[in-house]
């Protein structure tokens, strides 16, 4: 395992917390032998997903583990988190169902770990389940998502952002995964979840959140932090302001239902 590796991990803009939090878990793994290297890690990704419950919650629980200093515990740990990995996207499939065993076509966003996983159970269950896929701007995750989706032989209709309003009206659901459920019930994920939430209260269609625990958050507000702006726009002009956002809270009073493990 190399520095790459590591700053791949950290830099990677496209993947939900679910994913970057098993590749973390992973890298944890290779260089669990390596103390200083492994301090370090610890240090790096505390400070670059805070913004993310179940890596920041992971990591308090591995940092206090690591200052015991038992090798032992240490790879319980690490090595626990691979056996539950699986465990608990069935048991969110499970609790879900009741609910998803009567829709047929979903609309989701951005690029979920969590999202996969279940629909992919979902799909052995339901042959005709489709799924429209936002495109995610700016990075495009949802192109990374469709194509997931599509190995799994589920039905993708890929869209817009903007498109979505156009959808909305014609699906059964939307379904967003949350990077954390916040203290007061709101959801953060990614720019476009509000959207979505609120045009499911207009046309009157439910908007699920499909999530796993380790997704609480013991904070009640969320700190917005800018992007590239490049990423949006590679321009300057001394009369022009380029915004680029990543995540946003969606209120509780417009989520139908949060569902988890």
């Amino acid at each position: 395992m190399d520095k790459n590796t590591l700053q791949k991990i950290l830099n990677d803009k496209t993947s939900g917390s679910s994913e970057i939090l098993i590749n973390l878990n992973n890298y944890f793994k290779k260089i669990i032998v390596e103390p200083d290297k492994f301090r370090l890690t610890i240090q790096l990704a505390k400070k670059k997903f805070s913004h993310f419950s179940s890596i920041d919650n992971y990591l308090k629980s591995l940092e206090k583990i690591y200052s015991i200093k038992d090798q032992n515990e240490l790879k319980d740990f690490i090595n626990s988190f691979d056996k539950e990995h699986q465990t608990k996207y069935q048991q969110l499939y499970k609790n879900a169902k009741p609910i998803l065993q009567n829709i047929k076509t979903v609309i989701a966003i951005s690029n979920s770990k969590t999202l996969i996983e279940v629909f992919k159970l979902w799909r052995k269950d339901n042959k005709q389940l489709k799924v429209i896929v936002c495109e995610s701007r700016p990075k495009n995750e949802g192109r990374i998502f469709a194509k997931v989706l599509l190995k799994e032989n589920i039905k993708v209709e890929f869209i817009t952002d903007f498109m979505i309003s156009l959808y909305i009206p014609k699906v059964d659901a939307v379904i967003l995964g949350a990077d954390s459920i916040l203290k007061n019930g709101s959801i953060i994920n990614k720019v476009g979840s509000y959207t979505a939430a609120v045009i499911c209260r207009h046309f009157k269609k439910p908007c699920y959140v499909l999530t796993t625990k380790e997704k609480l958050s013991s904070k009640l507000t969320f700190n917005q932090k800018e992007q590239s702006k490049s990423e949006v726009w590679n321009y300057k002009h001394k009369s022009l302001t380029i915004k680029n956002l990543y995540f946003e809270e969606v209120p509780k009073k417009y989520i139908t239902k949060i569902i988890s493990d």
